[in-house]
């Protein structure tokens, strides 16, 4: 299987760009790929840039220039949920966008139109990567994922997020795209992410603290998850 990854900065990816085998580097329209191997698939990882414009531009040119099979979404982000702490590894068992606001047509908060107003990943990717994430011996926190082109870091949008979509457990800035794009393409994916900060009027210091250690958190289980996805899956 050919599977794409795809994160938005270098932080985020670096781990994962040190244990890609027999490396080759691509550009394509400023985007960087780099393909290889990790395990016995082979893997195309893009630094895509932030927001979700730059998460769909790489999303599509993983499908149209290397033609993956599978997409996954990994990096950081803020929790909305308080319980959540740094470092915590969060899988997306559902995406919304949390900017997208056509209500005044008839469809949900956060539904584009035209689009569904919830995105799902690959139950069979979802399961697995559950199961990769307690072969590292951390229990998987499992739930939604907001994006939007927003940093978020007040309490203020913490609740107006909250309010408006109650089971969200974590925000950033990509994954809806990718996951819309993903369903366009008729693309398996999933997403995983490590919380770096709390989203509050701290946010911007601990994200800088901890931007490293939340990618290398999602880094080593997205490299455990494609170890452990069988050469002969079918999706």
């Amino acid at each position: 299987m050919k599977i794409g990854i795809i994160g938005a900065m270098e932080e985020e990816i670096r781990y994962l760009k040190e244990v890609i085998q027999n490396q080759e580097v691509q550009n394509f329209y400023g985007y960087e790929f780099t393909s290889g191997s990790l395990g016995v698939h082979d893997v195309v990882l893009v630094l895509s840039g932030i927001g979700k414009v730059n998460a769909t531009v790489s999303a599509m040119l993983l499908k149209e220039k290397f033609e993956v099979e599978a997409m996954i979404n990994t990096g950081s982000a803020g929790a909305i949920d308080s319980a959540l702490k740094v470092g915590d590894l969060v899988i997306a068992h559902s995406l919304v966008h949390h900017d997208v606001d056509v209500t005044g047509f008839g469809y949900e908060p956060g539904q584009m139109a035209g689009m569904p107003n919830v995105y799902y990943p690959n139950t069979e990717l979802l399961r697995i990567a559950q199961a990769a994430c307690r072969e590292i011996d951390i229990e998987p926190i499992v739930g939604q994922i907001a994006s939007g082109d927003q940093f978020i870091n007040s309490k203020e949008k913490i609740n107006e997020i909250a309010t408006t979509f109650p089971t969200v457990r974590a925000a950033e800035m990509e994954s809806a795209a990718i996951a819309q794009t993903a369903y366009v393409l008729g693309v398996p994916f999933v997403i995983i992410r490590a919380i770096s900060d709390s989203a509050d009027s701290e946010a911007s210091i601990s994200f800088d603290q901890f931007i490293l250690f939340a990618g290398k958190m999602s880094a080593s289980l997205v490299t455990k998850f494609i170890e452990a996805i069988p050469a002969d899956l079918k999706l």
